[in-house]
């Protein structure tokens, strides 16, 4: 195997473990994190995101509240599995919250990407009818959104 074939088995690895660990598709992490990154483990955003995955420091911080964990460091968000471990649980986190509406994952992904203020407001604002995804204010986080259901959505199809 080559050294790019172990980093990809190394990231998918981490993705199978965290995905399985919060009952998260490893498809659905590795569009967010192609998404995110270009699965890109040491990527760092403009406005402080961390890691393949992206993550916010507050989201961190959020992550470690409601788990027990100590608030892990810049460094500790940048190794793979803490990444993958804390996108996933996040993930998890918006598809319990928005398991009643009737594209979940939409939701979940603009939570993802725009935090829950922002959709908790939003989703009081769809008209009937409308899909989600398609009243995103914002162009940016709908794009994303409907990016990754794109990427994720046709990876569940090409699968055996």
């Amino acid at each position: 195997m080559t050294a790019v074939g172990l980093w990809y088995h190394r990231i998918d690895h981490a993705m199978i473990w965290a995905g399985n660990k919060h009952q998260v598709d490893p498809l659905l992490l590795r569009a967010v994190g192609i998404q995110e990154s270009r699965l890109n483990p040491k990527a760092k955003g403009a406005a402080g995101e961390i890691g393949m995955f992206q993550i916010m420091p507050n989201t961190a911080k959020h992550w470690a509240r409601e788990t027990n964990h100590p608030i892990p460091s810049e460094k500790e968000l940048f190794r793979l599995k803490v990444n993958a471990n804390i996108s996933a649980w996040y993930l998890a986190e918006g598809l319990a919250e928005f398991s009643d509406k009737p594209d979940p994952l939409a939701y979940t992904l603009a939570h993802y990407n725009a935090g829950p203020t922002r959709v908790r407001k939003w989703e009081n604002e769809v008209p009937d009818g409308i899909p989600f995804v398609e009243t995103i204010p914002f162009p940016s986080t709908r794009r994303y959104v409907t990016r990754i259901l794109s990427t994720y959505r046709g990876s569940q199809d090409a699968t055996p």
